[in-house]
This record gives structure tokens, C-alpha cells and sequence, in this order.
């Protein structure tokens, strides 16, 4: 629960909500810097809650935890209404 008291950590877990992204594509919808959303990355895939796959030199994230998933899916629910 620590990643959803982090709003730039909670940022990075709804970008990755759908689908996967590298660092770059995850720079370009945020205000978060370069080594803060690796860091962020690196951390939250030490607790499994994203995982990565590597492709050629980009590293791909995506949320690995269907209860994330789950709970993140229920604030766009709210906050989007």
C-alpha cells in the first residue's frame, strides 16, 4: 500500500494500468524525472508488483499484480466519474 501513498508512484502504476511502457513513453506522460521513475521501477518490481521484459536495448514495464490491477481500476472508477 505504500505505492498508492506515493502520487508519483501511484502515477506510474495507472500509466501502466493498460498496457506496457519503457522509461521514456512513461517520462512523456508525467513530470517525474528520468532516475525518480526508475528508481520507482526498480523498487516496485523488487515488491512484484510490475515486472519487465527487455527488448533489444528498452526495458518494458507492466503491472504484475492483478490486485493492483483490480484497485486501480476501481480509482479511475471513482475519480473518473
Amino acid at each position: 500500500m505504500k505505492n498508492f501513498s506515493n502520487k508519483d508512484k501511484l502515477a506510474i502504476l495507472c500509466f501502466l494500468w493498460n498496457e506496457e511502457k519503457n522509461v521514456s513513453e512513461l517520462m512523456s506522460c508525467s513530470t517525474i524525472s528520468q532516475s525518480q521513475i526508475s528508481q520507482y521501477l526498480w523498487k516496485m518490481k523488487l515488491e512484484g508488483i510490475v515486472e519487465s521484459k527487455k527488448n533489444w536495448k528498452e526495458v518494458f514495464y507492466k503491472v504484475s499484480d492483478n490486485k493492483i490491477l483490480e484497485i486501480i481500476e476501481s480509482l479511475k472508477t471513482i475519480f473518473e466519474k
